[in-house]
């Protein structure tokens, strides 16, 4: 599992006991650990939070990831019908969705129909450029790389399935 730095790894633990609890939320759902990617998704604690509320009311459908990191630390390509297991800060496991989507674009080329998944404070790309540009440095920067215009990148549309914050 690649984590990138602040984010603590969640224990097998956790993880199994998050799953646990989604399956018995879910019992119509199939949820395979094959099928299982662990993300943390934020800058610190404070940003990750509030992804995790724009994602909760509907707001943010999706997140971004990298072919670089991808080819780099052996993480799953994204694939529709992967679950993300998103994490806050602390590795504690939070929610779970279901990738629906999956595109190719290209950040030199980033337009409104690639960000559209992406939360309202962040959505326009005059916005989302500058921010990911700073963020995708900070992750980048073990490997030696840095965003360029011709770095590609995916867009994984998901849905959300299942909140251990607002479950029972």
């Amino acid at each position: 599992m690649y984590l990138p730095s602040p984010a603590i790894a969640p224990t097998h633990e956790a993880i199994a006991r998050f799953m646990t609890a989604a399956r018995e939320a879910l019992p119509t759902e199939s949820l395979p650990d094959e099928r299982v990617e662990i993300r943390w998704i934020g800058l610190d604690e404070a940003s990750t939070e509030q992804i995790f509320e724009l994602i909760r009311t509907g707001d943010k459908v999706g997140t971004f990831t990298l072919p670089w990191i991808v080819e780099r630390t052996q993480t799953p390509t994204p694939s529709v019908g992967q679950l993300l297991l998103l994490i806050d800060i602390h590795g504690r496991p939070v929610l779970l969705t279901r990738v629906v989507r999956v595109d190719e674009a290209v950040f030199g080329h980033v337009r409104a129909e690639h960000t559209r998944i992406d939360g309202t404070p962040v959505r326009d790309p005059a916005v989302w450029v500058p921010l990911h540009t700073a963020y995708w440095n900070q992750h980048l920067a073990p490997f030696r790389l840095t965003v360029s215009p011709e770095m590609p990148f995916w867009i994984e549309e998901f849905e959300l399935l299942y909140d251990a914050d607002q479950a029972g």
